[in-house]
């Protein structure tokens, strides 16, 4: 049986297929990851703080490993902030798309109030004027 067909007592739901090759494929890559380090799997839990059992089952791509267990062990092999990087708002682009779909054509100022713009033009106009004045001394 596999563990997306797995439920006890209904408390667990069927891992969609994409997920559970996701987390066999990162658990394989932790393992090889950790034997490239040339590290044992009893050096690597205890370096992340758990036992040999957790990183055996991290490492088959168990759904119930805590994903902070996950992160320590790539913390630990040097990967972490690559995969901070993949999850930065930035590189999601999908996101940002939705995001500039909500963004409003127009924004108008209120009435009676002038655009910012204009006075902050005008006031950088003063300050070069002062600062030609200054440049004879």
């Amino acid at each position: 049986m596999s563990s997306s067909e797995q439920e006890s007592s209904g408390s667990r739901v069927a891992l969609p297929r994409p997920v559970e090759r996701a987390l066999r494929g990162l658990g394989q890559d932790i393992s090889t990851a950790r034997r490239m380090r040339r590290l044992s799997q009893e050096d690597l839990a205890q370096r992340i703080g758990t036992s040999l059992s957790t990183v055996r089952r991290m490492e088959d791509g168990y759904p119930g490993t805590a994903l902070h267990t996950f992160l320590r062990a790539l913390q630990v092999l040097g990967r972490l902030e690559a995969v901070v990087k993949v999850m930065a708002m930035e590189n999601d682009a999908l996101g940002m798309e939705l995001v500039r779909e909500q963004l409003p054509q127009r924004v108008r100022t209120s009435r009676g109030s002038k655009p910012s713009v204009a006075r902050s033009a005008a006031a950088k106009e003063g300050a070069a004027d002062d600062t030609n004045e200054l440049q004879g001394f």
